[in-house]
């Protein structure tokens, strides 16, 4: 075992994972299995071991946890790798040495990762309880230039692993329970959700696209059609990355962050609405401007509004004729700098029956359409008015 730590030692490019879990407890243990120590002190370091694989792992799997830790791991050489794929003819040319040493080092940690408890143990002088654990055997090279030679659809670290995320502090983080939804659980307003889907489809294909405003009634499904067409294109290197009203300021910054990523960003603004004098109503007109110059190529803004216009016109700015001019000026200038433009307004009474039926169909419950019909008119009226989110709450209670 003294060979592999100083196999384990010897790791360079991927130092970063080397001093992570599992392999900074493996190491300790080791050590441990070396002279000078107790058979106590090797044994209570071993169960440490064990016990952080099973917190990092459920499937106790010591070649997945380390390919875990790979995953997310920033080190020069994918470092170098995504800037050829975002800046070709900026890129630094990767030597033939550094490539040769992380194929040597991915190697290593194949053969790091197929031990298993079995292994150590029979290594252990001590005939009592130890705790297992298994391998999956997994080829890391394999895998892992896989992932670097399709960063712009694969992704890599957290874009790898997650298809959310949330601006939180103006930092860029995983959603790790996002909602759901796919475009199997839609109904109807097919003709608007195509029109998305079309439009994402162009932006990870690298052909013209435009920033998107889906408005209308309230529960008539535009967020779920927004987060429906980062998830259908995900394997294209669709990312939704959710910005709060709250860190509308930090826009720009944000921008430029993922602008020398390789992944396609959908950038999402949920329920907008501002106040005539909002401070920010500049900011995102200049950003959305930024799509017909070409400026962000990989990264789209996609938004959601009650209103057509996204800014609230108060009632003293009705009475002011000037400012009311230029309030409606306002509000043009910003909503009409979106190119497509989507209404999405309250279903009718077919379509909302329509829309019952299918989630019904869906979750495959039984029946009577007179009666259906009846139960979800009059659950509608008492919510206050049809949308999409009173039938699928009415088909889940039904």
């Amino acid at each position: 075992m003294s060979d592999l730590l100083r196999e384990i030692c010897s790791i360079a490019l991927f130092r970063n994972v080397r001093d992570r879990e599992p392999l900074k407890s493996l190491s300790d243990f080791l050590i441990k299995m070396g002279p000078g120590y107790s058979i106590e002190s090797m044994i209570d370091s071993y169960g440490d071991f064990v016990s952080k694989l099973y917190g990092l792992r459920a499937d106790c799997d010591l070649s997945a946890a380390i390919w875990d830790a790979l995953e997310v791991d920033m080190n020069p050489f994918i470092h170098y790798k995504i800037e050829a794929a975002v800046h070709p003819d900026k890129a630094t040319k990767i030597s033939a040495l550094l490539t040769l040493t992380a194929e040597r080092e991915l190697d290593l940690l194949t053969r790091i990762g197929n031990y298993t408890s079995y292994d150590f143990k029979n290594e252990m002088i001590y005939d009592g309880y130890l705790p297992d654990f298994t391998s999956s055997h997994i080829d890391f090279k394999k895998r892992y230039m896989k992932m670097i030679d399709n960063l712009s659809t694969r992704g890599y670290g957290m874009y790898a692993r997650y298809d959310f995320f949330r601006i939180r502090n103006g930092e860029i983080v995983p959603v790790t329970t996002p909602d759901p939804i796919s475009a199997d659980d839609l109904f109807c307003y097919e003709l608007q959700r195509n029109k998305v889907y079309e439009n994402t489809r162009a932006f990870v294909e690298n052909r013209p696209f435009k920033d998107v405003l889906l408005y209308g009634d309230a529960g008539t499904g535009k967020s779920s059609t927004v987060k429906s067409a980062a998830r259908m294109y995900f394997d294209k290197g669709a990312r939704l990355v959710e910005i709060p009203k709250a860190e509308l300021h930090n826009l720009n910054e944000i921008i430029e962050k993922l602008s020398n990523e390789p992944m396609k960003f959908i950038l999402f603004i949920d329920d907008v609405s501002f106040d005539a004098d909002d401070d920010r109503i500049g900011s995102l007109k200049s950003v959305i401007e930024g799509a017909a110059s070409g400026a962000r190529k990989n990264i789209a803004i996609y938004a959601t509004s009650n209103r057509r216009h996204m800014i609230k016109e108060t009632f003293s700015a009705r009475e002011n004729e000037i400012h009311r001019s230029d309030t409606i000026a306002e509000q043009l200038s910003l909503s009409d700098r979106f190119g497509l433009r989507i209404l999405f307004e309250r279903p009718n009474k077919q379509t909302y029956i329509e829309i019952v039926k299918c989630l019904l169909k869906a979750r495959e419950i039984d029946y009577q359409d007179e009666d259906l019909e009846q139960k979800a008119e009059l659950y509608a009226i008492r919510a206050g008015g049809r949308s999409v989110r009173l039938a699928k709450q009415f088909a889940e209670t039904f």
